[in-house]
């Protein structure tokens, strides 16, 4: 399963003149603040400190301000939880957490007055079938529910905000329940697709978007073993 770790780690930045909100390029520690209102398809987990692996990797970003495009790079990184092997069957756990980021309060010289629409794709493995998803409280990620669903062949991770600029926002962490359907030796491996975000700057929607450099970086790799 190629679902895309670095789900786990938001991080917004002002280069020159281009402004991205990577929510999910992550850092170490959660930020400080009131959790927010969080929806899932069962249960709202509280937030807590991430305590599975961490990887770090670059994006190559661009963004359009003003009907000029922009293009810069972007260090991330992000944190998951899950087994290193499962059998054939078996239904597991795996929790990818995003961490803090500050909302970026100018751009160019102009105002940004909220971010919002941060959606991230992560591609879903033919090894693994999504059984239920429950997201974590959000701390300043804004008054918008959080929302996990499948497209295709792709998670789709999306926090509509509006966030403010200028706070540490801590995006919701997603734990995940999924079954292991591919054969014995067959991996199941998280990794990111697709980042993308929409600023508001001076009255103007300001969309930005990052891809992982290639060759797409495996965050976590599970590998799926006989059943008894």
């Amino acid at each position: 399963m190629s679902m895309a770790k670095k789900f786990v780690s938001a991080k917004a930045i002002v280069a020159g003149v281009a402004v991205v909100s990577s929510a999910l390029l992550f850092a170490c520690a959660p930020g400080s603040g009131t959790a927010g209102p969080t929806t899932t398809t069962s249960t709202t987990l509280p937030w807590s400190d991430p305590v599975g692996e961490w990887s770090d990797f670059y994006m190559s970003c661009s963004v359009t301000v003003l009907g000029q495009k922009f293009y810069f790079d972007q260090d991330a990184s992000v944190n998951v939880l899950a087994p290193h092997t499962v059998q054939q069957g078996e239904t597991f756990f795996a929790t990818m957490a995003p961490g803090p980021f500050i909302a970026p309060t100018t751009v160019s010289g102009y105002t940004v007055s909220s971010l919002r629409g941060v959606t991230i794709r992560f591609p879903l493995s033919p090894s693994v079938e999504l059984v239920d998803s429950v997201m974590t409280a959000g701390i300043d990620s804004g008054p918008g529910y959080p929302s996990l669903t499948v497209q295709g062949d792709d998670l789709v991770y999306r926090v509509p905000g509006p966030i403010q600029p200028g706070v540490e926002i801590q995006m919701p962490a997603v734990r995940l329940e999924l079954t292991a359907t591919g054969n014995p030796g067959d991996s199941i491996d998280f990794r990111m697709k697709s980042f993308g975000s929409v600023a508001r700057v001076s009255g103007v929607d300001v969309p930005s978007g990052c891809a992982p450099y290639e060759p797409n970086p495996l965050f976590f790799s599970t590998v799926i073993t006989s059943a008894p």
